[in-house]
């Protein structure tokens, strides 16, 4: 009798290519259910049947329900938003790459993504305290590390000279630029949406922070906050 052809060798874990595929199948159904029916009413075994997967194979990456919602964070920011590339140095205009990192923020409040997810974690943000926790630490905590960084450069090249110090004033920049835009895509509101109404808020609360922080200290005793 004749060998038998042999056959062929059985993988024991998918390639890198394959297993970043089925990541990334997980993410978006997980995020996809999170934003559809909020934290609480999303069970791994869900997310699971709905990306046609075992529920051990989510439980690999991710050992629970909060860690994989942080993924879907970090994911999420990371496809719309990346605060790393303007982490310039001071050696460049840092004013104008603030106004960039700025414009990038109020693009981010219109994307329907963003804001679903934005609208879980207010949903949820007191029954699930980490949740909210993460994405604070995550994402808005380095982005506005980059703000007050790029504030501070401003200021030590002579185009900021307002009186309060950095942290405020970024906290007051970003209220500025997120407070009707956040607004108004939560509400759904279609002006945010349209990107030259976007254009025209932005050139227009850009305006009015530069009219504020160029502003030299009108007595003597606020020069020593700076």
């Amino acid at each position: 009798m004749g060998a038998k052809p042999a056959l062929p060798r059985r993988l024991g874990r998918p390639d890198a290519q394959a297993s970043a595929a089925l990541d990334h199948l997980i993410l978006a159904t997980a995020s996809r259910l999170f934003t559809e029916q909020g934290y609480a009413a999303t069970s791994v075994e869900q997310i699971a049947v709905a990306a046609k997967v075992g529920k051990q194979t989510i439980y690999r990456r991710y050992a629970t329900k909060e860690l994989l919602f942080n993924a879907v964070i970090s994911e999420l920011s990371g496809v719309l938003f990346n605060p790393s590339a303007f982490a310039v140095t001071p050696s460049t205009d840092p004013l104008a790459a603030l106004r960039e990192a700025c414009q990038a923020l109020v693009d981010l409040a219109s994307k329907p993504d963003a804001v679903a997810i934005y609208r879980v974690l207010i949903a949820e943000s007191r029954r699930f305290p980490g949740l909210t926790e993460h994405a604070l630490n995550g994402v808005s905590g380095p982005f506005n590390t980059i703000v007050i960084h790029l504030i501070g450069a401003a200021r030590q090249a002579g185009q900021i000279h307002c009186g309060c110090d950095d942290a405020t004033l970024s906290r007051v920049l970003l209220g500025i630029l997120t407070g009707w835009s956040l607004h108004q895509a939560l509400l759904d509101q279609k002006d945010v949406a349209d990107e030259a109404e976007r254009a025209a808020f932005f050139a227009s609360a850009w305006s009015v922070f530069l009219e504020g922080a160029l502003a030299r200290p009108r007595y003597p005793q606020d020069a020593l906050k700076q």
